[in-house]
C-alpha cells in the first residue's frame, strides 16, 4: 500500500511541476493558465497527448521539441522530478502511511500542496522577471485562511497568532501596492506570507 501510494503521489508531483513550468511563463504575461491548450514556446505549435507526460515526454521526445527541434530546458525535467520526489518526501514526513485518508492527514495533506504550488511560482517568477507576484501569494493566503478557518471550527484549533500574522501581511500588501516596483517591499510581503503559513 505504501509503495502504491508512493508512486501516484510522485506522478502526481511531476504533474504539478510540469503545471509550475506553465504558470511561471504565462502569469506574467497574463495568459490563461487553465484552459488554453499547452504549446510550445519557441513554433507556438499546440502540444499532443505524447507531448504532455511529465519526465517520460522529456526523456521520449530526447529533450527537444516534436515539431520545431528547439531543446527544452532540462530545469523543467528537473523541477518536474523534484516536485514528484518533494510530494512522497512529505507523504512519508507525515508518517501516515496505512491511514492516509483519513480526513485531517488529507485535508493536511492538500494545504501543503497549495501552500507548495504558491511558493514554487512565485519562486519562479521571482527568479525570472525580479518581482513577487501578489495575486498568486493571496491565492496563497486565501487556501491557508480556509485551512486555518477548518482546523478552528472541526479541532477548536487556535487562531489568535495567524490572525496577527494575516494582519501583518495585509499591512505589507498595502504597502507594497502603493510601491509596486520596490523590491524591497515585494521580499517583506513575501516574507509576511511564510510568517503566515507557518504552522
Amino acid at each position: 500500500m505504501e509503495i502504491f501510494l508512493s508512486v501516484i503521489l510522485f506522478i502526481m508531483g511531476t504533474f504539478f511541476g510540469s503545471f509550475f513550468t506553465l504558470a511561471v511563463y504565462r502569469i506574467p504575461l497574463k495568459k490563461d493558465i487553465t484552459h488554453e491548450h499547452s504549446f510550445c514556446p519557441n513554433c507556438n505549435h499546440k502540444l499532443g497527448i505524447l507531448d504532455l507526460f511529465p519526465v517520460w515526454s522529456y526523456l521520449f521526445l530526447g529533450g527537444k521539441c516534436r515539431y520545431c527541434g528547439e531543446k527544452i530546458r532540462i530545469r523543467y525535467f528537473l523541477l518536474e522530478i523534484l516536485s514528484g520526489l518533494i510530494f512522497v518526501t512529505m507523504f512519508l514526513i507525515l508518517n501516515i502511511h496505512g491511514n492516509f485518508f483519513d480526513v485531517d492527514n488529507i485535508g493536511f495533506f492538500i494545504s501543503f500542496v497549495f501552500q507548495y504550488v504558491t511558493l514554487v511560482i512565485v519562486a519562479g517568477i521571482d527568479k525570472e522577471y525580479r518581482k513577487i507576484n501578489s495575486s498568486v501569494l493571496l491565492f496563497g493566503v486565501i487556501c491557508q485562511l480556509l485551512y486555518i478557518l477548518y482546523l478552528y471550527m472541526v479541532k477548536q484549533f487556535n487562531m489568535y497568532r495567524y490572525i496577527i500574522y494575516f494582519m501583518l501581511f495585509i499591512i505589507m500588501f498595502i504597502i507594497h501596492k502603493k510601491n509596486k516596483e520596490n523590491y524591497i517591499t515585494q521580499i517583506l510581503l513575501l516574507e509576511s506570507y511564510i510568517l503566515f503559513s507557518i504552522r
